[in-house]
């Protein structure tokens, strides 16, 4: 059962009025853990692919500045609210469609992803976009739920994703079919609990990796202790 953006967009005005208390609640920590595998540098742009109600927004340095994306208006409405409140200055908003993105090639120093490519209609053309919309030498982190490589998980991931598409999105996308073709291949990845459903992955283009010195830190692969306890718009020419 495949996912379509006529579908989920509306979907996700629905959820976007308690999705910070629900499903929002469970990633707030991983969002922080993933923002932070950017290593953005002062003055560089940021696309936050899929913003959603703009939870990760806060998590950002003000030393940068984001640009958030997302398709369903719902969702940026919550988001426009905190970039509002929190003063969220470096912060702006458009609403776009991930399948279409209204953007020049080579406009963002670094991309963030989260919880979008399992949303999407064509998560390898998600990919392919993202690649062209960073610059070179740029981090493309995902932060995202993929089918589990145990043959029985991954059986039942594949059974329940029917239901998992009704409520908005799919529960057996694998990471190895996200990118292929993409030109995108995987730095490192770990998952921010030992046993947690959501990776974070941080992605550079096959000429990148290539190059000396990018080399992943051991910083990288550090696990997150879950017992232990946070409309505008721009368009870039």
């Amino acid at each position: 059962m495949k996912m379509t953006e006529e579908a989920t967009s509306p979907l996700y005005d629905l959820w976007s009025k308690f999705y910070d208390y629900t499903f929002g609640a469970l990633v707030r920590k991983r969002q922080a853990l993933a923002i932070q595998q950017l290593r953005t540098k002062p003055g560089q742009i940021v696309l936050d692919l899929g913003v959603g109600t703009g939870m990760t927004l806060r998590h950002y340095p003000k030393n940068i500045t984001v640009v958030g994306m997302d398709l369903s208006p719902g969702m940026l409405a919550k988001a426009q609210d905190k970039v509002i409140k929190d003063r969220l200055d470096h912060c702006m908003l458009i609403q776009g469609d991930a399948m279409m993105p209204p953007f020049a090639e080579q406009s963002f120093d670094h991309i963030m992803i989260t919880h979008v490519v399992s949303v999407v209609s064509d998560p390898q053309k998600l990919m392919k976009w993202a690649r062209r919309l960073v610059k070179p030498g740029g981090r493309i982190v995902v932060l995202n739920h993929f089918r589990s490589p145990n043959p029985f998980i991954g059986w039942w991931e594949r059974v329940l994703n029917p239901i998992f598409v009704k409520i908005g999105w799919r529960s057996d996308l694998a990471l190895e079919d996200c990118l292929a073709d993409t030109g995108l291949n995987v730095q490192y990845q770990f998952k921010p609990a030992r046993a947690d459903l959501w990776q974070i992955v941080v992605l550079a283009s096959e000429q990148d990796l290539s190059k000396p010195g990018n080399i992943p830190s051991s910083e990288s692969s550090r696990v997150l202790d879950d017992d232990t306890s946070g409309k505008s718009h721009a368009a870039l020419a």
